[in-house]
This record gives C-alpha cells, structure tokens and sequence, in this order.
C-alpha cells in the first residue's frame, strides 16, 4: 500500500567529506539518495520513515566510470543503463551488461545505480551474482577513513550489508581479468508484474594452455539469504580440463549449495540448469577473446 511520505530535511552535499560528515551527524536517521529506485518505494510503503535524505547526485567524484590497467572503477552514481551503453564495458565485461539488461525497464534502468543495487542486499537482485563472480571490491568512506570490503564478505542477510549507519560506498571496483578469460550471467524471471529474478547463476572462468581451467567463480541470487558464491562447485572445476558431463557435474553440486526460501526443488533445479549454461557460455567467451586482456 502506498501511503503519503513523512516530511524530511533534505541535503545536497557536494562532497564526500560532506556527507560522511552528515552522517555523523544524524546517522540511522539519515538515508542516501543516488538512484531513488528503492528508497522512494520504502518511504512511500512505509517501509523506512528518514528524517534527512542525502542526496548524492551533486558530488561529481561519485559519477565516474572508467577502465585503467587494474580494471573497471564504478563510481557511486553509475547507472545500469550508462554500463549498457558502455562500449568498453560490451567488449571486456558482457556479463555485467547483461546482469544489467536482467533489471527492470528503461525507465527504471536510467536512474538504477550500480552501488545502490547491492547496498539494498536484495537476495534477488541480478548485479549482486555477476559482481560475485567478477570478484568485485566496494570502496567505502567514513568517519575513519577510507577502506575497501571485499564483497564476497559484503552481504550480512536480506536487506543487510556490513556498511554502518556513518559508511558511504564510493566505488566499486572489478579487477582487470587475466588473458583467456570469459563470463557470463543466466537468470529465470518469476512471471509477476514486478518481474523479479526467480534465480540467477553468474560464471567468470579462465581457460589455460591444453583447455585447463585455471579459474572458476560462480555467483549466485534469489537461492539463499543473500547473493552467495557456489565455492565448492567452484573448487571441483579448478584445474580440470574441459569435457563432456564437467559442467552438469559441477551444476549440480552448485545446485546443493543453495538454501532457497522458497520453491526450494524448483530454484534448485534452474540453479543446476543456469550454472550449467553461464559455464559454457564463460567457456565460449573466453575462447573467443583469446589472447585478450
């Protein structure tokens, strides 16, 4: 039910410093603002009640993208349709733009930011995998400083992340992926009017001389509490060369790893079949990027 939003101070800082200042100041009263996507649907449900909104759009050090010899730095305010457009991101990164194409609609896609899409830690949402895999790093600015979490270590529960009430995200980092290297992101849709991620399977492997695998990761949503890694599945396709069965093999101990809330046979079944998919896709990329970096 939508119910009339609570009056708020509203800032528009237009430095870091600022805000992490503000947020000493008013801490879990406050809460940021980059996309809007999901905190005006919780002040208008009811869901969160701030007393201050901090508005990040006018600090222009948060809206950055760029490529450099260590890989992709996402500022705060990249959107999910700026990585669509993005010609470097289509080359080296398909699968996040894929992840990307998974969320929403234009419309929601133009004002959805990266950062906000895993500070909400929803257990579905489709960035959260592909960044999993991706072994991606979050920037954070506080009080204390700065520091990086990695982010495999950044989800605490549903709607729960390790970020305290005086943390602002930066950036998010993606280390550059060695020569041979290939990713991929497969979701299923639930069929509601939210189209919500009924499960999805992200994969980044790293093929060696003789169809090794030198590198697996996999990521997954909407099959447990948070956004989670498949590390046994992953341990098992590690050094393995490619053949026949390997990937359903690997699929299906992934698909044990899971702990859906719900429908738990049926988002174990699409996690064997995604895993399995992203995997021979990853493999596919990674061929055809070659020598790449």
């Amino acid at each position: 039910m939508v119910r009339k939003l609570r009056t708020f101070d509203y800032f528009k800082p237009q430095t870091v410093a600022e805000v992490v200042s503000l947020l000493q100041n008013y801490q879990e009263q406050a809460s940021l603002l980059a996309g809007g996507t999901d905190l005006l649907v919780f002040m208008k449900t009811g869901a969160k009640h701030p007393k201050y909104v901090i508005d990040l759009k006018g600090i222009p050090s948060l809206d950055t993208l760029f490529w450099d010899p260590d890989g992709l730095k996402a500022g705060n305010l990249t959107t999910l349709q700026v990585i669509l457009k993005d010609p470097i991101l289509q080359a080296r990164l398909p699968m996040l733009v894929q992840a990307a194409k998974a969320v929403g609609h234009p419309q929601v896609r133009t004002r959805a930011t990266l950062a906000g899409s895993i500070c909400t830690a929803s257990p579905s949402g489709d960035m959260a995998p592909s960044l999993l895999a991706l072994d991606a790093q979050v920037r954070v600015a506080s009080p204390g400083g700065e520091r990086t979490i990695p982010l495999a270590a950044f989800f605490r529960g549903p709607f729960r992340t390790v970020l305290a009430p005086t943390d602002v995200v930066t950036e998010i980092r993606i280390p550059a992926l060695p020569p041979g290297s290939g990713g991929s992101y497969r979701w299923r849709p639930k069929l509601t009017a939210i189209d919500e991620t009924l499960a999805g399977a992200a994969a980044v492997v790293t093929v060696e001389k003789g169809n090794v695998l030198r590198e697996v990761r996999i990521g997954l949503g909407s099959v447990a509490p948070t956004p989670m890694r498949a590390p046994r599945a992953e341990e098992f396709l590690k050094g393995k060369q490619l053949g026949n069965g390997l990937f359903a093999e690997a699929a299906g101990i992934a698909a044990g790893e899971t702990q859906p809330r719900t429908r738990a046979d049926y988002r174990r079944e699409m996690t064997r079949v995604l895993v399995e998919e992203a995997l021979k896709e990853a493999v596919l990329q990674a061929s055809q990027a070659g020598g790449r970096p």
